[in-house]
């Protein structure tokens, strides 16, 4: 699937896409980035690979494509930018033991979740996984029974 700015393949067969072909350190076109907004609610995850590092001024830029930036209370030292959470699995590098109790929902622990997260991977870990779940697929494969059963469940972090 191409469009004018950048070129796009499936990463499953029900959701996301990779984008090829474009260079997001680059300043882009208002008409860019509205074509980004809209495969992202096309697609609901986009992966741009190869972009080398991104700067946490730049990052920040491209999440207030989206809105308002949320600011994690988190802080760490090394990270590029205040409005960044840098994780890491070395206390020295980034926060630690970040969605190591399982599955989660990034922003779940606040009052109106983010609907867009930025990420941006400029290394990771051998063995490790960060996986990507089409909750809507999910809810909908279920039972009649079963959905109608979830839909009157409530989910409590422990902020409460």
């Amino acid at each position: 699937m191409s469009n004018v700015f950048y070129d796009l393949r499936p990463l499953h067969a029900r959701f996301g896409m990779a984008a090829s072909g474009i260079d997001l350190n680059a300043p882009l076109s208002d008409a860019c980035v509205s074509q980004i907004k809209r495969d992202l609610h096309e697609h609901r995850l986009l992966v741009f690979r190869g972009q080398g590092r991104v700067s946490g001024q730049r990052q920040v830029e491209i999440s207030q494509w989206f809105g308002r930036v949320e600011s994690t209370f988190y802080k760490h030292p090394r990270s590029p930018h205040p409005d960044v959470f840098r994780v890491s699995n070395d206390e020295s590098q980034g926060c630690t033991r970040v969605g190591r109790s399982g599955w989660h929902i990034d922003g779940s622990f606040q009052q109106t979740p983010f609907k867009v997260q930025t990420m941006h991977f400029w290394s990771v870990s051998r063995g490790g996984a960060t996986l990507f779940a089409p909750l809507v697929e999910v809810f909908e494969s279920l039972p009649r029974a079963r959905q109608e059963q979830w839909t009157k469940l409530w989910f409590v972090t422990d902020a409460g």
